[in-house]
């Protein structure tokens, strides 16, 4: 991946340190390496335009992840908005197209879950689960850069399953 220049070291620095878990969260959310390239550029460019995001580093990981996924999720979203424009209304027996409304409910409801999930797990649980999860980061990358150990990263992922897993069976009941 080509070097960004023209920034501060210290954009420069966070770009080093974070552009491999930016750029497989691209990936696979574009499943094309051309355009997941691009976008990790993308987000490097917001963080320069908000460099005040470097005064908190235990934060910088998750802003840059969610800002991947917020950046590729438009992406994704245009192009199928000019590929709609493209296609006929309906399918081929003119049958009118499924209505979003029931993959809209359940994507709203996912990410509430998630939100709600986050919020009640500490700092070092929110990255791991940030980056081993949601970002494609190995555990032992997690580790390191966390300075915690593997066994730290399992349990710790561990315990978010098992509050998901209760959040889940505490919204069925409700």
């Amino acid at each position: 991946m080509a070097q960004v220049s023209g920034f501060s070291p210290q954009v420069q620095a966070a770009y080093e340190r974070h552009k491999a878990a930016v750029y497989r969260r691209c990936l696979s959310l574009l499943k094309d390496a051309s355009l997941a390239e691009d976008a990790t550029h993308d987000v490097f460019l917001k963080l320069a335009a908000n460099e005040q995001r470097l005064t908190h580093p235990q934060a910088l990981l998750a802003w840059l992840l969610q800002t991947a996924t917020n950046h590729c999720l438009t992406l994704l979203r245009g192009s199928k908005r000019t590929e709609s424009l493209d296609a006929p209304a309906g399918d081929e027996d003119g049958a009118p197209p499924p209505e979003p409304s029931h993959r809209l409910t359940a994507q709203y409801e996912a990410r509430e879950f998630s939100k709600k999930l986050l919020d009640e797990l500490g700092t070092v649980s929110r990255d791991i689960a940030l980056s081993v999860l949601a970002g494609d980061e190995e555990r032992q990358e997690a580790a390191a850069r966390l300075s915690v150990s593997r066994k730290t990263v399992t349990r710790k992922l561990k315990s978010i399953s098992e509050r998901a897993k209760g959040l889940l069976g505490k919204k069925r009941h409700d």
